[in-house]
């Protein structure tokens, strides 16, 4: 009788502007309902994004830590953009409950003046007044942002420092060529300083910040998942 594979636990989390109602988290949903053996969840943030709540990515990094720190299951991380940032931290921080990362766009090695991307003047606009509104993409939350925020971004992103990132677990990163918020570039970099074995890049031709998970990324995922199969059945030999 074959055995039967321990489910797959894979955490989703949006980025800043978006919601669990965006499109990557209802294309993934969509995907993974044809992975019988895959739980899927859409994270909620306690501020996933308010106008009365200054964000800050350490709120955020705390909330994946508590529900990942739930059980005693290992999880697969799957972020857009910002939530990269909290995501790559708790893979590098706790490699026992992170078993791989699948990152989209991941908001990395960027400085207070990546919120030009939101429109031109708008850095000169923070640093005048002391804050800004991040606007809600479809189906999303707007976020109220300040530069005391916006620096501890900075301070806590996982490039900021020299050197190798420690990160072990499989990492599939895809980034549009066309991202003015993020360049492809930093991802490029991002991936060449994590030490992990299993490393996956997907360049995306004539897409932005925004992409749909297409048939090219579904199939690098499937690849993804049974690294992260064949891992989990090593371990229980």
């Amino acid at each position: 009788m074959p055995k039967i594979l321990k489910k797959l636990n894979v955490l989703y989390c949006h980025g800043l502007g978006s919601s669990i109602n965006c499109r990557h988290a209802t294309q993934l949903q969509a995907y993974f309902q044809q992975h019988k053996d895959v739980l899927f969840e859409r994270f909620v943030y306690k501020n996933p994004g308010s106008l009365d709540h200054v964000w800050n990515i350490n709120e955020w990094r705390s909330d994946i830590e508590q529900r990942i720190g739930a059980n005693k299951e290992h999880w697969i991380l799957m972020a857009t953009s910002g939530a990269s940032h909290a995501a790559l931290n708790i893979a590098k921080s706790q490699p026992d409950k992170v078993s791989a990362l699948f990152l989209m766009c991941p908001g990395t090695a960027l400085g207070l003046e990546f919120v030009e991307g939101i429109a031109p003047g708008t850095l000169q606009r923070l640093l005048e007044t002391g804050f800004i509104e991040y606007p809600a993409s479809r189906n999303g939350h707007p976020a109220l942002l300040n530069v005391p925020s916006l620096e501890e971004y900075v301070k806590t992103d996982i490039c900021a420092r020299n050197g190798p990132i420690e990160i072990n677990c499989p990492v599939l990163i895809a980034h549009g060529e066309r991202d003015n918020i993020v360049p492809i570039g930093n991802s490029v970099d991002l991936l060449s300083r994590i030490t992990s074995n299993y490393k996956d890049f997907i360049r995306i031709p004539d897409a932005d910040h925004y992409f749909n998970l297409d048939e090219n990324i579904q199939k690098k995922l499937d690849t993804l998942l049974n690294a992260v199969r064949a891992n989990e059945q090593m371990a229980k030999l």
